[in-house]
């Protein structure tokens, strides 16, 4: 009997225990309506993500970025493009690893520039290379190292910039002690949040500013240029550059995700949600930035300028024969190409005068203006003749022997001239690009020892010929990287194109804009000069501007790229320099975009087809606002100081996870 007493009252000393505890735990939360008890909000698990969702976030987030550029041009996708790669870098529940955040940013940039970029495949057409063998050999190493960029922001975001993990359910927590954590924790995500987005911004302004540097400088289709339709966000790159405008949009994509994550986690962890007041900040900036934005764009738009008495109004013309290289390969140094252009340049003399006189009729005001082209821009290499330079002489001369064709002789283009003058016209000044052969004087003879890729300019008769050379030479188009100072790149070079290193083409010299006149003004006009894709760069731009009236003239050559949307998205770097330096534009295409732009970005005429593409026969004709009192941009005075400053900023950013990384150490 013992035993069997023994074993009941411990029984019931046991479930008396039970029974108490759980009156205990009862009576620590508190009752709900009608009596029953408010259970514990239990913690979800987080997200998990494999590794191969994450790749396809990532290359999915760079074909989005890829759509935002011409040809396709959706330039709102610039704001969402990120949000892929950020959640394949934030999401899982856990870190990720370096590698693994390095990969992803490469996926990121590779699939965005190579879609971005594929006409630069249409250079291998050109030299009759198979299409696979210019992948394996130019294309896809290209792509390569320009995705590292994305790579190493990818590796500083995914480990620096980590959102901050949601607070754990506690069993027996009250519903105001779990909201206070909440929101104490959503107060912390939130200044995590504006860190993330200011660092994430910085650093992406450090990648486009690096991208733009060394011997594969490519500033094309940044972010900030994503922003140009509309021409709102886009007029502040004139205080501070092009490349820092892309900080507005990949801040802003930060700002949204975490934003959105830390209202889904709060609705999911206390049944509501929180203020998500950096975004609400983002928003109002935002409204600044446009609104700020399109006051400047107003203010130098071409219909307001021109209105404006000190104003002058200078008619441009810019000629485009729409020849691919091919074609120019096998015209080049015939007469048949200067007489296209010169025929071409009359031709629209001619329907200028009938479109203006056609004009007046139909508006019954016999008083409109007629305003001829008083400059004249022909593409790069247009000239068909080389010119001669000495090493030790500034000045280009005619070569003394020339064809017998009348077109091709000095007086071919002063017959254009009386041509023009009998419509009505001024003389014109043209500008085209010209190769300049450079000599070397010696005992032994003059032998040539390099080339030189040039504007030209002719005010008058063939002794007004002035030239500016090419300073940003493209490498492995016009130069060799490194083949002066690595032996082996020297041989191979010289074996490839049967010259030694040196005796290429070379980078010219100076700062110093050209003087023009223009005629029939009575004035002249400074020249910033742009020979082929250095209307991209505005770094070297910059250094030609001076006060009072300028204007940008780009010569370029895009027929190498054929009928792609290489000529498209140089248009829209070209008209970035003109927002940056508040100069108007005249550029000639030999195949791509020949176009008049404003000082705000603006085009004030294009050469394009009914459907609004490029790639046509024909002129461009457009009447500049030349502002004779200009100043210097902020830009154009400091050039890149954005970029030292988000350098600074990323640096600020960064100390909180190098502090708790050496704490961890």
């Amino acid at each position: 009997m013992m035993p069997d007493v023994f074993y009941e009252s411990n029984l019931f000393l046991l479930q008396g225990g039970i029974f108490e505890r759980r009156m205990e735990r009862m009576h620590a939360c508190p009752p709900m309506e009608k009596g029953f008890l408010k259970p514990s909000v239990p913690q979800k698990p987080q997200i998990t993500m494999t590794w191969w969702i994450r790749c396809l976030l990532s290359i999915s987030g760079g074909l989005v970025m890829a759509l935002a550029f011409p040809p396709y041009d959706y330039g709102d996708l610039v704001w969402l493009g990120l949000l892929p790669l950020l959640s394949a870098l934030w999401c899982g529940g856990r870190r990720i690893s370096r590698k693994g955040a390095l990969a992803l940013g490469w996926l990121f940039g590779i699939s965005w520039y190579s879609v971005s970029f594929w006409w630069i495949h249409e250079v291998g057409n050109v030299f009759d290379i198979p299409l696979w063998l210019f992948m394996v050999s130019a294309f896809v190493p290209l792509m390569t190292v320009y995705a590292v960029l994305p790579g190493l922001w990818a590796l500083v975001a995914g480990c620096a910039f980590m959102p901050l993990p949601p607070p754990e359910t506690i069993d027996g927590e009250t519903t105001e002690e779990r909201q206070r954590r909440w929101n104490e924790w959503a107060r912390g995500d939130l200044l995590s949040s504006v860190r993330a987005a200011l660092g994430c911004g910085a650093l992406w302004v450090l990648v486009e500013w690096f991208r733009g540097k060394g011997a594969l400088a490519f500033t094309w289709n940044s972010p900030g240029m994503a922003l140009y339709n509309g021409l709102s966000f886009v007029q502040w790159a004139e205080f501070v550059g092009t490349a820092a405008l892309s900080f507005i949009p990949i801040s802003m994509a930060v700002i949204l995700w975490r934003a959105s994550r830390r209202t889904m986690l709060c609705f999911r962890g206390m049944g509501r949600g929180c203020r998500p007041w950096d975004f609400y900040a983002g928003v109002i900036i935002l409204f600044g930035l446009f609104a700020g934005g399109l006051a400047l764009s107003t203010a130098y738009s071409p219909t307001r300028l021109l209105r404006e008495k000190e104003t002058i109004s200078l008619p441009v013309l810019a000629v485009q024969i729409n020849k691919d290289q091919l074609e120019h390969i096998r015209e080049e140094r015939s007469p048949a190409q200067y007489r296209q252009y010169l025929n071409a340049t009359v031709q629209a003399y001619n329907e200028i005068l009938r479109d203006t006189m056609q004009r007046a009729t139909k508006m019954q005001d016999m008083g409109l203006t007629l305003q001829l082209p008083v400059w004249v821009v022909w593409p790069e290499s247009a000239l068909p003749f080389p010119l001669i330079r000495w090493e030790d002489a500034p000045e280009a001369i005619l070569p003394d022997a020339m064809t017998d064709d009348n077109l091709m002789s000095k007086e071919g283009l002063p017959l254009a001239r009386q041509r023009v003058r009998e419509l009505g016209g001024q003389d014109f000044v043209l500008f085209t690009g010209v190769d300049e052969v450079l000599f070397r004087r010696s005992a032994v003879g003059n032998r040539p020892v390099g080339m030189l890729n040039s504007l030209a300019c002719i005010a008058g008769d063939w002794t007004s010929l002035k030239t500016v050379s090419k300073q940003h030479l493209m490498p492995f188009g016009e130069y060799i990287p490194l083949a002066q100072d690595v032996e082996w790149i020297g041989r191979a070079y010289s074996k490839i194109t049967g010259t030694q290193v040196g005796e290429g083409i070379r980078p010219g010299k100076g700062s110093d804009p050209l003087v023009v006149p223009a005629p029939g003004l009575h004035r002249n006009i400074g020249v910033i000069p742009a020979i082929c894709y250095e209307d991209t760069v505005g770094d070297l731009l910059r250094r030609f501007a001076r006060p009072g009236a300028q204007v940008i003239v780009n010569a370029s050559n895009d027929a190498w790229f054929r009928k792609s949307a290489c000529g498209v998205q140089q248009a829209r770097c070209a008209a970035m320099r003109c927002i940056e330096l508040r100069r108007p534009m005249v550029r000639a295409a030999n195949m791509g975009v020949c176009c008049a732009i404003a000082p705000n970005g603006a085009l004030i005429h294009a050469l394009l087809k009914a459907d609004g593409t490029p790639h046509v026969a024909g002129y461009s004709y457009g009447v500049l606002p030349v502002d004779p009192n200009a100043g210097l941009t902020l830009y154009a005075r400091w050039g890149d100081w954005a970029v030292y400053v988000c350098a600074l900023v990323a640096l600020l950013c960064l100390l909180p996870a190098l502090r708790r990384k050496r704490d961890g150490d």
